[in-house]
């Protein structure tokens, strides 16, 4: 396999509550550090906590920001983000369902041009809590998934208007013009087989959660391995097909920040909803899941119905100090960056690095988590130049 450079990602805070300014001063901070390759917006209608939560006990940020639920709009911010840091590569995640497979790629070559020419599209079925408190219905994704796809798939081989029947969208000489400066690159992210088989027929590549959903560098070397073999087996190149792990952490260079943070009920919750998306996989531990073995966080859960504390609270007292500790890949950065290192070495080649302890940090302390997200990346591309 030709070794290909290793990229970076990091999220940035895209809350309303942040003044436009600060937002332009952590872009070209991260970016001006030569070690962060794109910067990555999520495209959420609301976070992924109960509002009862979202306090000041748990988190000294509540006092600065009211809740965890105003989310920036991604396109928007991405925009923003170019002009703050010329020549950054640009990530949205995003789910198949709330735009339009054409209105998508439009704005993909816009922010594409705006930007570096780099920029990535990491796509999954949706959240339920993104589709049904807003008029969507959420088992219509990885049929909306397929008419994306095939799209994207037509409009880089076809030089004119397309004519497409889709599962929800049916083209007829749909034409958004000739210009193709810059093609964006289009990941499935997610899990499950159908997402796999379409990822592996029409994607680039394909980003999921670690370790979440593959807990284990040894794990994701099989997933690789798997999905190359069918990749090549679709006639497709296997070598040029990318692989992203979404790595959860925690870093702090004080391990009992750390160990503090473990029992702090915003990490658990993330370890309940996300610390193995499938919560079957709890009980190869010999441990209980939150949450019963069919649940899943993207079928299931809308935080701001989950009104009651008494529930909330019975849901956390399932999570254990060692549960909470498996969710994450933590420690300071040498150690985050040493525990990321094997899933490169698996086939990782763009490591999207989700620093998760922030949310319950002082205000000057997460400030200075930046700097920790930086040095991480740095580590990175030291050891794979």
């Amino acid at each position: 396999m030709p070794q290909r450079k290793v990229e970076t990602i990091l999220p940035l805070n895209a809350d309303r509550t942040l003044p436009p300014a600060a937002l332009a001063q952590m872009a070209k901070a991260a970016y001006s550090s030569g070690v962060v390759d794109h910067f990555q917006i999520w495209d959420q209608m609301m976070g992924w906590w109960p509002p009862g939560m979202w306090n000041s006990k748990n988190a000294p940020l509540a006092a600065m920001l009211p809740d965890l639920d105003s989310s920036g709009d991604p396109l928007a911010i991405c925009g923003f983000a170019a002009c703050a840091a010329p020549g950054v590569g640009l990530t949205i995640s995003t789910d198949s369902i709330r735009r339009g497979p054409g209105e998508m790629m439009q704005s993909m070559l816009t922010l594409a041009n705006m930007g570096s020419g780099n920029f990535i599209l990491q796509m999954g079925a949706g959240e339920i809590k993104q589709t049904l408190p807003f008029g969507w219905k959420r088992n219509e994704g990885l049929r909306r998934l397929e008419d994306h796809f095939r799209y994207y798939d037509a409009f880089w081989k076809t030089d004119g208007p397309i004519d497409m029947a889709g599962n929800f969208w049916n083209f007829e000489q749909a034409w958004i013009g000739a210009a193709k400066q810059n093609r964006p690159r289009i990941w499935a992210l997610g899990g499950g087989p159908k997402l796999i088989d379409l990822a592996t027929t029409y994607a680039d590549g394909f980003a999921t959660v670690a370790p979440g959903v593959i807990p284990t560098p040894e794990r994701y070397a099989e997933f690789v391995d798997a999905t190359r073999k069918t990749v090549a087996a679709k006639g497709r190149d296997a070598d040029a097909f990318e692989f992203c792990p979404w790595i959860l952490a925690l870093i702090h260079e004080d391990p009992n920040v750390i160990e503090r943070a473990l029992d702090n009920p915003v990490i658990r919750w993330m370890a309940a909803i996300y610390g193995r998306l499938n919560n079957a996989d709890w009980a190869g531990y010999g441990m209980k899941s939150a949450f019963p073995e069919d649940w899943h966080y993207s079928t299931k859960l809308i935080p701001n119905r989950m009104t009651s504390q008494a529930e909330v609270d019975d849901i956390l007292s399932r999570v254990t100090h060692k549960m909470s500790s498996m969710s994450f890949i933590y420690g300071n950065p040498q150690q985050v960056a040493d525990q990321i290192q094997p899933y490169i070495d698996a086939g990782g080649r763009c490591v999207d690095l989700c620093d998760t302890l922030p949310l319950v940090l002082d205000p000057a302390d997460a400030q200075a988590s930046l700097g920790r997200q930086i040095e991480v990346c740095r580590l990175i591309k030291q050891r794979n130049p």
